[in-house]
């Protein structure tokens, strides 16, 4: 008989053998968009991955707020740099109660950028497409909080869970690199 492993989910951490790799990820990508790959390869309930996202002790369904999340334990678990996580939640402390604003055709790639969620912005640099700020099957915004309910719906409306991708399906896994083009589009709409 083998034993039966309990995953301590106080201390998820890339020796426990879950699935994430550094290629998945884009320039520019948001950390909501990395925890939604995260949970989604992983099958980890948004619940599991709230409380490994704050130094804090916290509600799970009340969330973080993008400006206290630990990068040093969001780094640690993806097993990326804490540069790259800083990048993932670049000018979201600007507005802590604002919403989720998104590309479907990003949304279809798998990827959400950090770009989208500028409030000057109203189309995606890559598409040119206008950024949706509400869902389009039941009309309500989602906020821009990593909490379970969020978490728990990797691509989707967190109320209604229908996907904000551009063709009402989930996206491809495992991801693929952005082409040149838009991997330059978003760097501009980056930096610029």
């Amino acid at each position: 008989m083998l034993p039966i492993l309990i995953v301590d989910q106080q201390a998820l951490s890339p020796r426990l053998g879950y699935v994430f790799h550094r290629r998945w990820l884009q320039p520019y990508e948001s950390v909501v968009s990395m925890l939604w790959k995260f949970a989604r390869m992983n099958l980890l309930s948004g619940y599991a991955l709230v409380k490994q996202v704050s130094p804090d002790k916290v509600d799970p369904y009340d969330g973080v707020a993008p400006i206290d999340v630990d990068v040093r334990a969001i780094a640690r678990m993806l097993d990326v740099t804490q540069r790259c996580v800083r990048i993932g939640m670049k000018n979201l402390s600007l507005d802590p109660n604002g919403f989720l604003r998104c590309c479907p055709s990003c949304m279809s790639l798998g990827y959400h950028s950090v770009v989208h969620q500028r409030e000057h912005l109203d189309r995606c640099p890559i598409h040119g497409v206008q950024l949706l700020a509400a869902c389009r099957h039941c009309g309500r915004p989602s906020a821009y909080r990593l909490d379970a309910q969020l978490l728990d719906a990797p691509f989707r409306c967190r109320h209604c869970r229908h996907y904000y991708t551009a063709s009402s399906y989930a996206p491809p896994l495992p991801w693929k690199a952005l082409s040149s083009e838009r991997r330059i589009a978003i760097t501009r709409a980056a930096i610029g």
